[in-house]
């Protein structure tokens, strides 16, 4: 949508980050845009990584088309520090409000307003009905003390509303704009979609249930007609052919997830959709049955959180599963011809040599077991992220052991031989991707959506 220069409404940015390797569909803010939208209010995306573009882009922006208020995505705590420098050199070329949002400034909302005084508002929770209702207040002249879900600054004082409940049926809201869908279709080969907020899991070093339970329900999920409706769409209006399921976990519980999988598969297959999609679950949702109904539908990717080999990190990290039961969901997956991105955390704050010596008797057992030697080359010097809002990090501040802030943390392994190994192991770690990347190479191995297989 063109902005006439007349009409007052909402932008919203995602800003540019250095370390993002490629683009990807922003539906945060396809969301947020359709609610925006559906209510009346003009609303412009700007996603500078996708579309090209810097801060002066945004400056513009504003200032031809009579912003109220800019909405900027903070998505990636590792991001923060350097979308708050963004938003402090926008604050100081305009006058517009700015609000941010998210899993992050959720839980830090109060540090990064002392951290950032230029911004204006932090959106708690999902933010499709506050956002709309702040910029309603904003475009009107009201009170926006008077909305739920917010904290907010007054002059030098920060002051917070109530929450506000999460949205129990996802049906109800509208499907995200697409306006920047014909640019990652041409840059990525895929469009994402949404079918369920949150995660019934209860991993410490995950900020997403703890996120999703302090508004409402810790996990909703889509109806499977609702899903098709949009995939039918994306099919007709734009060619698409691959799909990435966005969702934190795309099954959800036995029972009825599992049921609803079904249901999406089985209509996949019945419509003769020659389809392939991508999913994100979890080792304990994997099912011989289940998986080969929605390999025939067209899944080619599953990334799959496996995290350890180690069931002492695996209990620490209150997985709930078994070295066996990750093992056993890898050869599933690879019986299935189904390429697997493994999600593995070498190294936490509690890490023993036994822990490391148990990860790497495992990733040799993921090699004999599937076959498929691309699966053991994971991150050497992966280590857990304290992320705001997560166990690990409630314990590490209450430990004493945090160092710095949100933008900045650090700590060190317990262990301090475990440490040095830590280090040594980043430092090569670190060589080798700059080796790679002077060969014009990826770190790590990557998908090809057109043969369905990994290419490097």
């Amino acid at each position: 949508m063109v902005s006439n220069g007349a009409e007052q409404g909402v932008l919203l940015v995602n800003p540019n980050w250095r370390q993002l390797e490629a683009p990807f569909e922003h539906l945060g803010l396809g969301y947020l845009a359709a609610c925006l939208r559906q209510a009346g209010i003009h609303t412009t995306i700007l996603d500078l990584p996708l579309t090209g573009g810097d801060l002066q882009t945004v400056v513009q922006a504003v200032q031809q088309g009579n912003y109220a208020l800019v909405g900027c995505s903070l998505t990636f705590q590792e991001s923060a520090a350097e979308t708050l420098d963004f938003i402090t050199e926008l604050k100081a070329a305009t006058t517009v409000k700015i609000a941010v949002g998210g899993i992050y400034p959720t839980f830090a909302a109060r540090e990064i307003m002392t951290l950032c005084p230029a911004i204006d508002f932090v959106v708690k929770g999902e933010g499709e009905i506050t956002l709309v209702e702040l910029a309603q207040t904003i475009l009107n002249g009201g009170s926006v003390r008077g909305v739920a879900g917010l904290v907010g600054r007054s002059g030098s004082e920060l002051w917070e509303t109530e929450d506000r409940p999460s949205i129990d049926d996802l049906d109800l809201l509208p499907e995200p704009a697409r306006d920047t869908l014909p640019q990652v279709l041409a840059q990525t080969g895929y469009a994402s979609v949404l079918t369920s907020r949150g995660c019934y899991g209860r991993c410490t070093f995950c900020s997403v249930g703890a996120f999703f339970a302090r508004f409402g329900s810790k996990y909703r999920q889509r109806s499977a007609d609702a899903v098709i409706a949009e995939l039918e769409r994306l099919q007709t209006e734009y060619g698409v052919t691959n799909f990435a399921f966005i969702d934190a976990n795309f099954i959800g519980t036995k029972g009825r997830g599992q049921a609803r999988a079904r249901q999406i598969a089985e209509t996949i297959i019945a419509k003769g959709w020659q389809i392939k999609f991508s999913i994100e679950c979890r080792v304990n949702d994997v099912e011989p049955e289940l998986f080969a109904l929605l390999k025939k539908a067209g899944l080619c990717k599953v990334f799959l959180g496996v995290e350890s080999g180690s069931q002492a990190v695996l209990d620490r990290f209150q997985k709930d599963v078994t070295v066996a039961e990750n093992l056993a969901a890898l050869k599933i997956l690879s019986d299935l011809d189904i390429f697997v991105a493994m999600g593995f955390i070498m190294f936490d704050d509690q890490t023993t040599f036994d822990d490391l010596t148990a990860n790497m008797q495992f990733l040799q057992q993921v090699k004999t077991v599937t076959g498929r030697p691309y699966l053991a080359k994971v991150d050497p010097a992966s280590k857990v992220l304290p992320l705001a809002g997560t166990k690990i990090e409630a314990r590490l501040k209450a430990e004493e052991r945090y160092g710095g802030n949100t933008l900045n943390f650090s700590y060190q392994i317990a262990d301090p031989l475990v440490e040095k190994v830590y280090q040594v192991i980043r430092a090569a770690a670190a060589v080798r991707r700059r080796f790679r990347s002077l060969r014009g190479r990826s770190a790590y191995h990557e998908f090809d959506w057109q043969t369905g297989k990994i290419k490097d």
